[in-house]
């Protein structure tokens, strides 16, 4: 009996240490990381095993997973972490997700959402510095923007800082010097690369030394000095212009504003987007124009006379780099040079374009298919091509493709057709530049059984097409295939051509492999608008890489 109340005792004692571990084991931490008790805490966190912990909010939903190489006493906001780390919004969606090396320092890419749980930024790190200064930012419709930030910390992007006997430039305590020593004034410039030309421009400018004649500011869109545009201010007012093959075109000059700082840097804003320009000062509009043509990649800051600048931070926004409009971003659109349509001609996965679309494809090529709403993206290889008949068969050659149960649509018997036919077309027509990537339905008549320079490969029709469509079907009312588009004349009125079915059979017939040609009638049975939700199905958007 007295050795069994000593088991008991030392149970109790035990089993009393034991929570008192546990309960010693969570840390409390208030909502801006620094330590505090467990009745005011935002979150709390505890060690799951060996160096990976997790976070929770106070609701029991997980704040934070992943590794701590090094805890930091003073608070939760200088931990050193290892490997892939994530940290949650407290309705328990995705807030940053992080990958670190070994040491503790951020490779990889970091993954910033929305409180929705859609991504809001992607940076890629390289040693704990942000790549090229550059990172993409979308909104909430998944419309991609590129953001490059220069803050100038040990010149990564390459400024000319040096001194000679007619100007010098230094970058010291984060900000970027300039100075002239002649009347000729001096200039320093970097290369940012966008696709298009809606961009925002944004840099802090002191010119507070400035004297009252002289100007400084923004140079972009720079080629060389007979091609660029100018925002330029002096300490009362702001010049606005281009150079064009040198020749001068002031929009606003010498124009008063009181919107400039006389002591300290002046915000300087360029909002190139659509068809205008805005020129903003310290957040005051001065002047709105004609959008800008960038002549070339460069950006930089001019000074005239002898004088000197500062500089703080340059920011560009290239907007909607991914030409989507309000359509969610597909990463497979990174890096895409050009698209064109094609059609299904197998259940496995054969399609037909133009040989001008794939003429190019020296990298990828991938296939984008909806089917029944849903969209799927797949490697293609060109089979067999016929340059002078502009004519290409691919076929899908991916392990995710599942092949068609059936392809529910016919060549027509003798591939010919009347003029004054009906016709119409389906296919992506600028897809990346701003129409978007739902099939596109455009209809008219054939004009001619002949083509371009009256070639007899080609009818010639009324169908509107844009760049995009090539590769895309040409079908008569019934819902039959009788060619594919293939090219348009640009300053005429609808004019347009498609290769007939003929020379497509043809190509087939030398494929490697047979299969059975499209032969299903049924869609001749439905009204266009039946026909089109149909056929949808088998019209694929072709991108290249």
């Amino acid at each position: 009996m007295r050795f069994l109340n000593k088991f008991l005792l030392c149970f109790i004692l035990f089993f009393c240490l034991h929570n008192n571990i546990l309960a010693q084991g969570s840390s409390y931490f208030d909502k801006s990381g620094k330590p505090t008790t467990a009745e005011n805490a935002y979150y709390s966190r505890k060690l799951v095993s060996g160096d990976t912990y997790q976070s929770f909010y106070t609701n029991g939903n997980i704040y934070f997973e992943g590794r701590i190489l090094k805890l930091d006493k003073t608070g939760d906001y200088n931990n050193t972490y290892v490997g892939t780390c994530k940290w949650y919004y407290k309705n328990g969606k995705n807030k940053v997700t992080k990958t670190f090396d070994e040491k503790g320092i951020e490779n990889g890419i970091s993954i910033y959402y929305y409180e929705t749980g859609k991504v809001w930024k992607e940076i890629t790190y390289v040693n704990g510095k942000i790549k090229d200064n550059t990172f993409v930012e979308y909104d909430e419709n998944g419309v991609a923007n590129r953001i490059f930030e220069e803050d100038f910390i040990n010149n990564l992007n390459d400024w000319d800082v040096y001194e000679s006997d007619k100007s010098k430039a230094i970058i010291a305590g984060n900000v970027l010097e300039i100075k002239s020593n002649t009347a000729q004034g001096t200039s320093r410039f970097i290369s940012v690369p966008t696709e298009g030309s809606d961009i925002i421009i944004e840099g802090l400018i002191d010119v507070s030394t400035l004297a009252p004649s002289s100007k400084a500011g923004i140079i972009f869109g720079f080629k060389d000095w007979q091609n660029y545009n100018f925002f330029l201010i002096t300490q009362s007012t702001f010049y606005v212009g281009t150079v064009f093959e040198g020749l001068s075109a002031i929009k606003a000059e010498d124009m008063y504003t009181s919107a400039v700082l006389k002591t300290g840097f002046n915000n300087l804003k360029i909002l190139n987007i659509g068809d205008k320009s805005v020129f903003s000062i310290n957040g005051e509009v001065q002047f709105t124009t004609d959008s800008y043509r960038l002549y070339g990649p460069k950006i930089g800051f001019i000074v005239s006379g002898k004088n000197t600048i500062k500089i703080d931070k340059l920011i560009t926004k290239e907007m909607d780099i991914n030409h989507n409009g309000n359509q969610s971003v597909d990463k497979t659109d990174q890096n895409v040079k050009s698209t064109g349509s094609g059609i299904m001609i197998s259940k496995d996965g054969y399609l037909v374009t133009n040989y001008h679309v794939i003429e190019d494809a020296k990298g990828t090529v991938m296939v984008e298919i909806t089917r029944d709403g849903t969209t799927k993206n797949f490697k293609a290889s060109v089979i067999k091509s016929d340059k002078e008949n502009d004519l290409a068969i691919l076929k899908i050659e991916d392990s995710d493709f599942k092949p068609y149960a059936k392809i529910q649509y016919a060549f027509k018997d003798n591939g010919s057709t009347d003029v004054g036919s009906m016709v119409y077309t389906i296919g992506f027509p600028m897809a990346l530049a701003g129409m978007g990537k739902e099939a596109k339905f455009t209809d008219g008549k054939v004009s001619s059984k002949t083509g371009y320079n009256n070639a007899i490969n080609s009818y010639q029709t009324s169908v509107p097409v844009q760049p995009g469509n090539s590769g895309g079907p040409l079908f008569d009312e019934k819902g039959k295939l009788i060619g594919v588009i293939n090219a348009k004349i640009k300053d005429g009125d609808n004019v347009s051509y498609a290769i007939k079915l003929n020379y497509i059979k043809n190509l087939i017939e030398i494929l490697p492999d047979s299969f059975e040609l499209p032969n299903d009638s049924s869609t001749s049975l439905l009204s266009v608008p039946e026909q089109v939700k149909i056929l949808s199905n088998y019209v694929v958007l072709i991108k290249i890489k």
